[in-house]
């Protein structure tokens, strides 16, 4: 077997006795919403099943609950004041609220009213250096995405805390994730654990592993609203209407 072939062969493995151990060898201790599959279990994972049928849930590969009361958001890298955060000290922050439409690249979209703050809150605090034009973003599945900070600096991009008048389940990002609704849903990381100021964005993991754009803007095509029966319509680039 080669090098690589080992490599691989051992990731799957990996994954195949996290989802195992996950459905058969635990109880769930942490607070927040459990579904499908992975219901009774102290995972979070992809799932399509009742009560997401209107809005799925796609995650990298199944993790542990995040525990709301000891998790942390570290903000550091290109920037003169690196801080950490709970979600309190987050929910402190000037509130913003907007309904807005979550668009996938597997041409379904959903609509949900989001609340949170805009990412200068945390600019303002940490004093990103001039040369900090990109922000990466790592979170509970192991997944990361980067982008321009400009885009997050735009009026209609938030870090959110809560769906529909009701703190993020697990299933949809708790503790906090990224919505910004001109860019395709895998723009919009979720369960972040941590924020890094850098000088260029790096490749997210949905760009490194198939046809994605790193930019991730919305181009024009068509949509399949699951809130509205999945009927098809012609969007034009962009932030959707919702």
């Amino acid at each position: 077997m080669t090098r690589f072939s080992r490599r691989i062969f051992l990731v799957y493995l990996t994954e195949f006795v996290t989802v195992f151990l996950g459905i058969f060898g635990f109880r769930s201790s942490a607070k927040g919403a459990s579904s499908g599959v992975y219901k009774g279990t102290p995972f979070i994972g992809k799932t399509r099943e009742n009560p997401f049928q209107k809005f799925y849930i796609n995650y990298w590969k199944p993790f542990l609950r995040v525990d709301g009361e000891r998790w942390t958001l570290r903000v550091h890298g290109l920037c003169e004041n690196p801080q950490t955060f709970s979600l309190s000290q987050l929910e402190a922050f000037p509130k913003k609220t907007q309904t807005s439409r979550l668009k996938c690249v597997e041409c379904w979209s959903a609509k949900a009213e989001w609340t949170g703050f805009h990412f200068s809150e945390l600019d303002q605090l940490t004093k990103p250096l001039p040369e900090a034009k990109g922000i990466v973003f790592r979170c509970a599945d192991d997944y990361l995405e980067a982008g321009l900070r400009e885009d997050f600096l735009q009026p209609r991009s938030l870090m959110v805390y809560a769906m529909n008048g009701k703190p993020l389940s697990d299933g949809h990002g708790f503790p906090l994730r990224v919505i910004m609704p001109f860019k395709y849903g895998y723009k919009n990381p979720k369960a972040i654990l941590e924020i890094e100021y850098v000088k260029e964005p790096p490749y997210g993991t949905w760009s490194k592993i198939g046809p994605y754009s790193a930019d991730g803007t919305i181009l024009p095509g068509y949509d399949h609203p699951l809130d509205q029966g999945g009927k098809t319509r012609k969007i034009y680039g962009g932030e959707i209407p919702y």
